[in-house]
């Protein structure tokens, strides 16, 4: 599969937020909701850039 640059660093920025955050989670435990939060988004937004709009057929990045 051929990934955009776009879609690349998203993936990467993704990975990295969600990882912190268990990280960050296990280190202390007061602020898991905060960065459940965060981690929520952060997978929501990469899902929602994913969806193809009924309108698409193909994507072009600008």
């Amino acid at each position: 599969m051929n990934f955009s640059k776009k879609e690349q660093v998203l993936a990467f920025v993704v990975l990295i937020l969600v990882f912190g955050s268990l990280v960050l989670g296990v280190i202390d435990p007061s602020t898991r909701g905060t960065f459940t939060d965060l981690t929520k988004v952060a997978v929501g937004t990469s899902i929602g850039f994913h969806i193809l709009a009924p309108n698409q057929r193909n994507r072009t990045y600008v």
